[in-house]
């Protein structure tokens, strides 16, 4: 069993004073929307969750009708806790705690207008790596959703367009 009494990281209310770290990658991506009403509309932005097992397999949350996957990555209100906000995600959407172990990357997420390069707004993505607390944690039936829950012990090249942001994720955790 793992030590569930702390995370091994912590993160500052604006995490993207992480991005001075040497150990921490820092990249800047952007984001096209239809109107300025985007997902992450009047957050700080995400926290993105790298969860793998003890056996290093990776867990995603698969678009099952669009045949496509993310990891988990809730949004993240303006002055939220960003590791307690990914902790909460995944006992919501996978039925077990985790503990955050690191922090990879900080995206500064640009959202722009589609046909448009000008920024109207920037939010923070920060992913983080975790693992679960329990040894072997099962993954919950979701059969009436229209998305699954799969741990993978490589990269499913199947689930992600290469070069986008969230296969770039996932491979920091799984080749």
């Amino acid at each position: 069993m793992h030590d569930t009494t702390q995370n091994t990281v912590d993160v500052p209310s604006d995490p993207t004073r992480l991005a001075d770290r040497d150990d921490i990658e820092e990249i800047t991506d952007t984001f096209p929307h239809g109107d300025d009403d985007h997902c992450e509309a009047d957050y700080a932005g995400r926290a993105i969750v790298g969860v793998t097992n003890d056996a290093g397999d990776l867990l995603l949350v698969v678009d099952d009708e669009a045949g496509r996957a993310v990891l988990p990555s809730p949004k993240v209100e303006y002055e939220g806790d960003w590791t307690a906000t990914a902790r909460e995600e995944i006992v919501e959407v996978a039925g077990f705690d985790v503990r955050i172990t690191g922090v990879e990357r900080v995206r500064h997420a640009e959202h722009v207008l589609q046909d448009d390069d000008e920024v109207f707004d920037e939010t923070t993505h920060l992913v983080l790596a975790a693992e679960p607390v329990a040894d072997e944690p099962e993954l919950p039936d979701l059969e009436a959703e229209d998305w699954s829950l799969e741990w993978h012990d490589s990269y499913p090249s199947d689930l992600f367009e290469d070069g986008r942001p969230e296969a770039e994720d996932a491979r920091l955790f799984v080749d």
